[in-house]
This record gives structure tokens, C-alpha cells and sequence, in this order.
């Protein structure tokens, strides 16, 4: 079936074209509105800013297709191949991109606000300045997995809001990516680069962050419990007011790092370098701090209380007021 006569069928009220061989097609800037195309073969095929918002276009193979600038807005995507596609500045708000392969897919400045992404797999795809605020990735024990971002692109990316608990972003690339308020409950971002990326408010509880980088990165008042962060770079980190209960910061970078008020009851701060970090009122209590550096760190009214730091290096440290671990308060 050629362009041509799929839009005759199409404009005369004809919408079901499921499993149809279509792979090469050209169908820029065409109309298809609610179009059935599910299980249909359109590799390779050509539809720059075409319009197949509320599309049932489950099963679809899109691999190496062109859909940049296309608008896919509420249209059902689940388990479609989007491998290798390019969708640079495609509209696919609400869209339902569960269990999809977007693997190595050009995703830059798209709209992909309030998808549903579960199960879906990003693995190496280029996300740069996409719009995923609101997007669901979340795992569910019963039902779909957390969506695959393994190396994926996603600097600069607009993640405010989106549920990504359980996904896999082992070594994926978040500089500068928003990620306030999201909910990254039991992820793994092993090896992630999340440098200078804003995580204010943010669900990391019982998130996997070993040597993930995130050097300059804000997580003012982020929920980190149970977290893992050995070997992680946090220099220069604003932890202000962040919950960072059982959490294991075994040989972390914390380095000039800003923990002003936050809560470290019970974490595991061994061989962690703390130098010039500001503790000023945060609380360590039962906190395990053996061989850590804090020198030249400021810990004006921390609370250490029960915490085992008879190890640590406290040299040229302001302890003005700091509880120390038998309870005593220094002058």
C-alpha cells in the first residue's frame, strides 16, 4: 500500500489498517488522527510532523522511522519498536509507551509529559532538553518493570514530578537535569552522572547511587534513607535539610559539601571525606564515622550523640556547641 492510496482509505472514514506492510512510507505532514495501525511494519518510514494523536499504534515497528516533529499526543505505543527512531521534537503527552523499545532513539527536545513509560527501554536513546514532567516509570512488583535508561542522554532533561521508581539509569548522563520533587524510589543509578542536576524534594529512598557523580548538585531537603552512595562524589553538594537515615556513604566524596540541619542518624560515614564540609546543626546520632576526615569542617551544634567517630580527624574543625558522642557539649 502506497501514501497515496492509505489516504484515500483514511479520508474516506476508513481507520483500520492493522498489520499492514508500510515500511518506507512517506507520509509527512499527513492527517491520521486516531488511525489503527496497530502491529503494522513502518521501518524506515517518513512522518515528519504528521499528526497521529489517539493512534493505536501498539506493536508498530517504527525502527529507524522518522517522526520528528510528529504529534502522537494520547496515542497508545505499548510494546511498539522505536529502536533507532528519530522523534526530535515529537509531542507525545499522555502517551502510553509502555513496554516500548526506544533503544538508541534521537528523543532531543521532545515532549513526553505524563507518558506512561513503564517497562519501556531507553538504553543509549539521546533525551537531551526532552520534557518528561509527570512521566511514569515507575516499577510495579505486579504487573510492568521499571523502565531501562541504561546510558541514556538525559542532560538538561525536565523531570520535575516523574515516577521513576525502580528504573535502571546505571551510567546514565542527568548534568543539569530537573528532577525536584520526582520519585526515584529503589533506582538504580550506579556509575549516573547527575552533576549540577537539581534534586530538591527528591524520592532517592533505598536508591542505588554507588560512584554516581554528584558533584554540585542540589538535594536540598531530598529523602535519601537507606540509600547507597559508596564511593559517590558529592563534592560541593547542597544537602541542606536532606534525610539521609541508614544511608551508605562509605568512602563518599563529601568534600565542602553544605549538610546544614540534615539527618544522618545511624549512616554509615566510614573512611568519608567531610573536609570543609558545613554540618552546622545536623544530626549524626548512632552515625558510624570511623577514619573520616572532617577536618577544617564546620560542626557548630551537630549532634553526634552515640556516634562512633574516636577514629575520625577532626583537626582545625569549629565544634562550637557540638554535641559529642557521650552527650557533652563542647564550649
Amino acid at each position: 500500500m502506497n501514501a497515496q492510496e492509505l489516504l484515500q482509505r483514511y479520508n474516506a472514514g476508513h481507520l483500520d489498517f492493522v498489520g499492514k506492510n508500510l515500511g518506507g512510507i512517506d507520509l509527512t505532514n499527513a492527517d491520521l488522527i486516531g488511525l489503527n495501525l496497530s502491529q503494522a511494519d513502518l521501518n524506515h518510514a517518513t512522518l515528519t510532523f504528521a499528526y497521529l494523536n489517539r493512534a493505536n499504534l501498539t506493536q508498530v515497528n517504527f525502527a529507524y522511522a522518522n517522526l520528528s516533529g510528529a504529534n502522537l499526543s494520547q496515542s497508545n505505543l505499548a510494546n511498539a519498536n522505536l529502536r533507532d527512531t528519530d522523534l526530535h521534537g515529537a509531542i507525545l503527552c499522555g502517551a502510553d509507551l509502555r513496554g516500548a523499545d526506544l533503544s538508541l532513539a534521537m528523543i532531543l527536545d521532545a515532549n513526553l509529559s505524563g507518558a506512561d513509560l513503564r517497562n519501556a527501554n531507553f538504553s543509549g536513546a539521546d533525551l537531551r532538553g526532552t520534557n518528561l514532567r509527570g512521566a511514569n516509570f515507575r516499577e510495579e512488583k505486579r504487573g510492568y518493570e521499571g523502565a531501562i535508561l541504561r546510558g541514556a542522554d538525559l542532560r538538561g532533561v525536565d523531570l520535575r514530578g516523574a515516577n521513576l521508581t525502580g528504573a535502571d539509569l546505571t551510567r546514565s548522563n542527568l548534568a543539569g537535569a530537573n528532577l525536584s520533587e520526582a520519585n526515584l524510589r529503589e533506582t538504580k543509578l550506579t556509575q549516573a552522572n547527575l552533576s549540577e542536576a537539581i534534586l530538591t524534594g527528591t524520592f532517592l529512598t533505598d536508591a542505588d547511587l554507588t560512584e554516581a557523580n554528584l558533584s554540585h548538585t542540589t538535594l536540598s531537603d531530598a529523602k535519601l534513607n537507606r540509600s547507597i552512595l559508596i564511593h559517590a562524589n558529592l563534592q560541593s553538594a547542597n544537602l541542606t535539610e536532606a534525610t539521609l537515615n541508614h544511608t551508605k556513604l562509605h568512602k563518599a566524596d563529601l568534600s565542602h559539601a553544605t549538610l546544614i540541619r540534615a539527618k544522618l542518624n545511624y549512616a554509615d560515614l566510614s573512611r568519608t571525606n567531610l573536609q570543609s564540609a558545613v554540618l552546622i546543626d545536623a544530626v549524626l546520632v548512632e552515625a558510624y564515622l570511623g577514619r573520616a576526615d572532617l577536618r577544617d569542617a564546620n560542626l557548630t551544634h551537630a549532634n553526634f550523640t552515640r556516634a562512633e567517630m574516636s577514629s575520625a580527624l577532626v583537626r582545625n574543625a569549629i565544634v562550637q556547641g557540638m554535641i559529642r558522642p557521650d552527650g557533652t557539649v563542647e564550649d
